[in-house]
């Protein structure tokens, strides 16, 4: 028992707690119909029904070591399988915070799935709008009346529900602001931890022989969490008002790793080399003098050492020669490198495999090495990993949502019986990320968010 339950036990107080299931099942990515000895990728359209309980991982790089036995080249491979928790990444978060997750629904349009497949999936567990027992342990949410043995077994609409259907909680946006501003944890949930089992096996036999006898590969698991840029405040000068000023949050694509002996005269860039002499006759020619620059760098690109800082100033407002001191007078992210693009490196799988990670932009929960041998090598082919990511604390929200028809006094509107569902204080979702060497994985996951009354 924790202590947080042994204080409450003791003071005889008891509060609700649900186990929020996280997804088990995911995007059919792949086919499974074709007999051939290549992955297909999933063609046309495909709903919840298709889904399939397992998460296969996708190769995202693949670097010749040297020449084969019987000719041609070996390979050396990297495969991507990472979940992200929370609702689903579809679009650049704050210049791809995130990875982009797969979309839960495919239309006949996508065509073949794998190809907008970049390894990555979403986990859900943070939050359910769809749980009647998640929304009742919110001091906000008006109760379902739906499960008890007096309420009318009929279909209840927003217009049948009163406007004040909570003892606890204002009907009034007026009321609810008063309310938060004494309070700011009025409306709030205690997140505990996430939970999470992985069963890992590898699925593919590496090129080289099918016997493989002494195949074992190599995998990574990481589990990371961006790091938000600290909020500070200042004066500003124009309006002489107080502005908000913030650092970029991490970009997921070009601030992942960093390490010393990744510089743009080694690997990292093959088209700048050492001692080499300026020319200013050979096109696409890249500057010798950059070679000892160690950029950080994601799995496919590495940052740009001369970012453009934003120096953008939105000017306030005048109007009949008044500021309107209500508009700001800069951007939140004046004064910081903008994240860009990046340009594409050269690195090759083992050099992602063993990167560290840059800890000055992601906090690094887990991150060891395992070893996986391949499928027809029977136990050792499995692995499970269980995975706990600790929260423990006070999650706030801001209570209900503004009505869209009728007010109280003209003044102040009447709530509805929708919640806001987006946390205030949850800093960052994690990022659960699986590299593995020579071999396609597949990933099993079961797994739970425990949550409490506040």
């Amino acid at each position: 028992m924790s202590f947080r339950a042994k204080v409450l036990d003791a003071l005889d107080i008891h509060k609700k707690t649900i186990k929020l299931q996280i997804n088990e099942s995911f995007p059919p990515i792949y086919s499974v119909s074709d007999a051939n000895t290549t992955l297909t990728g999933h063609q046309g359209a495909y709903g919840t029904s298709d889904f399939v309980p397992y998460a296969v991982s996708k190769e995202i790089k693949s670097s010749i070591i040297g020449p084969g036995v019987n000719g041609g080249a070996v390979k050396q491979t990297l495969d991507c399988l990472g979940f992200v928790l929370g609702t689903p990444i579809t679009d650049q978060v704050y210049k791809n915070m995130y990875p982009i997750t797969m979309p839960l629904i495919g239309t006949s349009a996508d065509g073949d799935a794998s190809a907008n497949y970049n390894g990555f999936h979403s986990l859900g567990g943070l939050y359910d709008i769809q749980s009647t027992e998640l929304k009742s342990m919110r001091k906000s949410a008006i109760p379902d009346r739906s499960y008890e043995t007096m309420h009318a077994a009929t279909t209840v609409t927003s217009a049948d529900l009163p406007d004040h259907g909570h003892l606890d909680w204002p009907d009034n946006t007026l009321d609810q602001v008063r309310l938060l501003t004494e309070n700011p944890y009025a409306d709030a949930l205690f997140y505990h931890s996430t939970r999470m089992s992985f069963l890992l096996t590898g699925i593919t036999v590496p090129d080289m022989s099918e016997k493989a006898s002494n195949h074992r590969g190599v995998v990574r698991m990481l589990i990371l969490r961006p790091r938000c840029p600290s909020v500070k405040t200042r004066w500003g000068g124009v309006t002489g008002a107080p502005q908000i000023n913030m650092a970029y949050p991490p970009h997921f694509d070009t601030d992942l790793f960093y390490t010393k002996t990744k510089t743009l005269g080694g690997r990292m860039d093959t088209n700048i080399y050492q001692r080499r002499e300026l020319s200013t006759t050979t096109a696409g020619q890249k500057d010798a003098r950059k070679t000892h620059i160690s950029p950080t760098f994601g799995l496919h690109k590495y940052a740009d050492i001369d970012p453009t800082i934003n120096q953008v100033i939105t000017k306030p407002a005048v109007s009949g020669g008044v500021i309107d001191h209500n508009v700001p007078d800069t951007q939140i992210h004046y004064g910081h490198p903008i994240p860009s693009e990046g340009t594409t490196h050269t690195l090759s799988s083992y050099d992602i495999l063993t990167a560290p990670i840059n800890r000055e932009k992601y906090a690094v929960i887990v991150d060891k090495m395992v070893t996986l041998d391949t499928l027809h090598h029977g136990v050792a082919s499995k692995r499970i990993e269980n995975v706990v990511i600790p929260y423990n604390k006070k999650i706030k929200f801001p209570g209900r949502k503004e009505s869209t028809v009728a007010t109280v006094d003209g003044t102040s509107k009447k709530l509805s019986s929708n919640e806001h569902t987006e946390p205030v204080n949850f800093q960052s979702r994690p990022i659960i990320m699986f590299l593995s060497m020579d071999q396609k994985i597949s990933a099993q996951v079961t797994g739970y968010t425990t949550i409490s009354e506040c």
